[in-house]
């Protein structure tokens, strides 16, 4: 679960987000452009395998990292998405 979760491009994106410090979902959708239920269901997905947490503050809901190394690994998966995507493109481009 924690793998599918993290291999993901939006959850990347909210997580990239949170390293920042903690957020309410309104200043995660400002901050990648994403809708309110894309975020809200992406960070239950977060929630579920234990990356984010949440606490309440009245009627606001605050996102937070669980731990700081979680950023580390955002930062590994977007490296070799990366890296998978220039092999897929030399791929594809001595083919043609």
């Amino acid at each position: 679960g924690f793998c599918r979760a993290m291999g993901n491009a939006v959850r990347l994106k909210i997580l990239h987000t949170l390293r920042e410090g903690s957020k309410t979902v309104t200043e995660i959708i400002q901050e990648t452009g994403y809708s309110q239920a894309n975020v809200s269901r992406h960070l239950s997905v977060l929630r579920g395998v234990g990356v984010v947490d949440s606490e309440r503050h009245g009627t606001t809901i605050i996102y937070s990292l669980t731990d700081p190394k979680v950023g580390e690994v955002c930062d590994l998966v977007r490296n070799v998405l990366a890296d998978h995507m220039k092999q897929r493109s030399k791929i594809f481009t001595k083919t043609k």
